[in-house]
């Protein structure tokens, strides 16, 4: 199929990598405004957290320092500490009883999340071998308790 013979008609590229998964390419105006919606840095548990740890005293950290493997969350530079807010949707938080897998392009998904489990150890395991300590926190601990996981930060300092 020509494109000039049918103007406005995009061919077909050939997908790779993960999109070879995709279903449908259609996304629901209402799915989409919500997945852009979601931010990496700044989040409601990061910010809790950070609330939490400055209350209980500790200064002298660092947000979001992207020179680390895995960017963490709040990186204590002289202690070698690293603290990841994970969100529980993205990263298949163990301890959340709301399990939930998207019905649509339900194997696109599932290869998302697995890529996003392992990406998280693999990063673990090279900040480890920089000589840090990482804690990682999840969205539903925080929100629940932000004091209890502050006190968690400071135990691993």
């Amino acid at each position: 199929m020509l494109t000039s013979e049918y103007p406005g008609i995009v061919p077909e590229t050939k997908p790779y990598g993960i999109n070879k998964l995709r279903e449908t390419w259609v996304v629901k105006e209402s799915v989409r405004r919500s997945m852009q919606s979601n931010t990496s840095t700044e989040t409601g548990p990061e910010r809790m957290l950070r609330k939490a740890i400055y209350r209980a005293g500790l200064r002298g950290y660092r947000k979001n320092v992207r020179k680390l493997p895995g960017t963490p969350d709040v990186v204590f530079g002289k202690q070698r500490l690293a603290v990841f807010v994970h969100g529980c949707y993205w990263h298949r938080c163990p301890k959340c009883t709301r399990d939930i897998h998207p019905k649509t392009n339900s194997e696109f998904w599932k290869a998302k999340f697995d890529r996003n489990t392992e990406r998280d150890r693999a990063n673990k395991r090279q900040l480890r071998k920089l000589g840090y300590t990482v804690v990682t926190l999840w969205e539903c601990e925080v929100r629940k308790d932000p004091t209890k996981c502050a006190i968690k930060v400071i135990k691993a300092l």
